[in-house]
């Protein structure tokens, strides 16, 4: 029989070769097209070609991901365009907040402001956020505590980011419950790229919470404008509020947090 009657249309056709996966260098079997080579994703192969790169990998060797133009990819090209993106307009917006927030420090600690934006950043690059929701991300606590005016964001960094800061900021006039509660009531209908930076937000916060219980216990709620259980309507309806973005790690993170920063008992937890 030959080739092209084994194959049927696809005249070109040939056996399948064994090539050795990237990284752990089994082999795996993929057809080829006879010159130049082409792979193809075909069920029932033990493995995937990478369609940036054309490294193959074993099934339990592949990790894709989606890049910005929404086709599967390898970790490594993924994480090379990833990093790739982040413009001086990243590396910016880390400086303005640093400066803006000059001087200012967690509540009731002498932890450094500047380490909440940071860890809202983290949090947002390992949720693989767009360039654009981390930089608003970093500069989320601008206008709403500092000097910053949108006119400065908008020039620097865009609309897109300004729109986001500025969807995440609250009128400080009000008093803390009528921010909260104006907060919970329009939140389900935000904008989807504000809800990652809330929940970015809120999940560094509750983070602090819960390390503050394990060495001061209940002592950490005098720190807040609110009493306990007003703390706590606030967190879960921000929880119900975020539902839209569920399938994301750092959602689910935000909800257990909550769960136990207001249910375990942390009595047993002594100040040192």
């Amino acid at each position: 029989m030959t080739d092209d009657e084994e194959y049927g249309d696809n005249e070109g056709w040939i056996e399948p070769d064994d090539f050795p996966c990237f990284k752990c260098g089994r082999f795996i079997e993929l057809p080829k097209n006879d010159g130049p080579y082409e792979y193809y994703e075909t069920s029932g192969l033990h493995g995937l070609v990478c369609p940036e790169c054309n490294r193959q990998f074993c099934d339990d060797c592949g990790n894709w991901q989606k890049n910005s133009e929404g086709r599967l990819v390898c970790f490594e090209c993924y994480d090379e365009e990833r990093h790739n993106r982040f413009d001086m307009s990243f590396h910016n917006a880390i400086i303005f907040a640093t400066r803006k927030h000059n001087g200012q420090l967690r509540k009731g600690t002498d932890i450094p402001y500047i380490a909440h934006i940071m860890e809202v950043m983290q949090i947002l690059i390992e949720n693989n956020c767009r360039e654009e929701v981390i930089i608003a991300g970093i500069l989320h606590d601008t206008l709403e505590d500092t000097e910053t005016t949108p006119d400065e964001i908008r020039k620097l960094f865009g609309k897109e980011v300004l729109y986001i800061v500025q969807s995440e900021t609250e009128d400080k006039s009000l008093s803390w419950l009528e921010r909260k509660s104006l907060t919970v009531k329009h939140f389900p209908s935000a904008f989807y790229d504000t809800k990652l930076v809330c929940c970015a937000d809120k999940l560094s916060n509750i983070r602090s919470i819960y390390t503050d219980l394990q060495t001061i216990c209940d002592k950490v709620w005098e720190r807040f404008n609110a009493s306990k259980e007003k703390i706590q309507w606030y967190y879960e309806s921000i929880v119900s509020a975020l539902s839209a973005i569920s399938e994301l790690d750092m959602y689910y993170d935000l909800k257990e947090m909550v769960s136990d920063v207001f249910t375990l008992d942390w009595s047993n937890h002594k100040e040192d």
